[in-house]
């Protein structure tokens, strides 16, 4: 299930994975190489947000992955 954001919300990714740590986000990036966006959507299901991904029609759009769900990747902790 995922949930649209009405409000604006701009940050980096590093702090749209802080504070969405349980998460799957969709932002858009200013561009290729900013570390600043707009965070789209938020959902727990990560299929569901890259199928999502694929039907919006904007530049610069990803999926970022929540913190909780970095630090469970085979056991190696990322970040900190």
């Amino acid at each position: 299930m995922y949930t649209k954001l009405d409000k604006t919300l701009r940050m980096t990714y590093t702090e749209a994975s802080e504070t969405y740590p349980d998460s799957f986000i969709i932002m858009q990036m200013d561009s290729m190489t900013s570390d600043l966006g707009t965070i789209l959507y938020i959902g727990d299901i990560e299929n569901e947000m890259i199928s999502l991904l694929m039907t919006i029609d904007a530049p610069y759009c990803g999926v970022l992955i929540g913190l909780n769900h970095q630090r469970s990747l085979g056991g190696v902790v990322i970040g900190g």
